[in-house]
């Protein structure tokens, strides 16, 4: 099963004063590459104190080499700090392939989301959190160049219906420049697809003389 490093990665902030300062058409507050760690991808709302934080996170992979969707993929974050879940990743498209601005936070679809994996409802700080990815990851892995996703909170951040003031909801994790342990970042793996190789014929010429089988038969095409 071959792996796929990120090409770019990275947290956006966005603060605001009421839940739909989030929706579509918000920028992010402030774009985060660099980071070994994050502290969450998080759905906080205090909108009854005027104060909102959203993080997502994006990433992007290069996958110009696949052409043939895999048959099957899992996109692996290691968790770290806070442990909350109900976290999803959908497709989005970044202004510019192997950056990521603060104007790339809504580069999704929020009325209808392309839902890249499914929805991880428990989240561990120690390990691997494993998201299978959808049929129209896989495909989009063969389509385009670049593969990227966003990763949100799912019930409330994604669905942009918020539970509630008093909302707190955070999953940390590391990114792909953990200067820690290479075994800590993310990874894409995926099961290649076999494709069945054209079959082909050799030319034989005869000049002169007898062409002589011994044994079976020649079969000429």
């Amino acid at each position: 099963m071959p792996d796929l490093d990120p090409t770019v990665d990275g947290r956006m902030v966005k603060i605001g004063n009421a839940w739909t300062d989030g929706d579509d058409g918000a920028t992010a507050n402030s774009v985060g590459t660099n980071a070994s760690y994050n502290a969450g991808i998080n759905a906080i709302d205090l909108s009854a104190f005027n104060a909102i934080q959203i993080e997502r996170y994006f990433i992007e992979f290069d996958t110009e080499d696949i052409t043939v969707a895999p048959s099957d993929a899992i996109f692996k974050l290691y968790g770290k700090g806070n442990s909350a879940a109900d976290v999803i990743c959908v497709q989005c498209t970044f202004a510019s392939a192997g950056s990521i601005v603060v104007g790339d936070f809504d580069t999704w679809d929020e009325s209808s989301p392309v839902l890249y994996t499914d929805e991880l409802t428990s989240w561990s700080t120690s390990a691997y959190n494993e998201f299978t990815l959808t049929g129209a990851a896989l495909e989009a892995m063969a389509s385009l160049d670049a593969f990227q996703m966003v990763c949100l909170e799912a019930d409330n951040d994604m669905d942009r219906s918020s539970a509630g003031s008093g909302l707190s909801v955070s999953s940390g994790y590391y990114t792909n420049n953990s200067s820690n342990d290479a075994a800590l970042r993310p990874v894409l793996s995926y099961t290649a697809t076999s494709t069945e190789a054209p079959q082909t014929f050799t030319k034989v010429t005869v000049n002169s003389g007898n062409l002589k089988s011994n044994g079976g038969s020649i079969k000429l095409k």
